[in-house]
């Protein structure tokens, strides 16, 4: 039951991470589309840990992480919407 329960967890995690991929062709705002970019690194670092890799989950939340804030200040001071 347990392994059941796991393998359904990971299948909708990775239902998840296909819908923010495709969901970013959708938005032609910047700032949502870092903000779909966040929800998929930390949608991915869950699948990382259920699949006992925890060192790879904490390093994709970190760079996860890392690379949103540095994006969203660029979006502050470029725009939001593509020229």
């Amino acid at each position: 039951m347990v392994v059941m329960l796991t393998e359904y967890f990971i299948f909708v995690l990775l239902i998840l991470l296909v819908l923010a991929a495709l969901s970013v062709f959708i938005f032609e705002d910047l700032l949502y589309v870092i903000i779909i970019f966040a929800g998929y690194s930390t949608i991915m670092s869950l699948v990382w840990q259920q699949l006992n890799s925890p060192d790879i989950a904490i390093t994709e939340a970190a760079v996860g992480i890392g690379i949103s804030i540095i994006l969203i200040t660029v979006v502050a001071k470029v725009g939001r919407r593509p020229t």
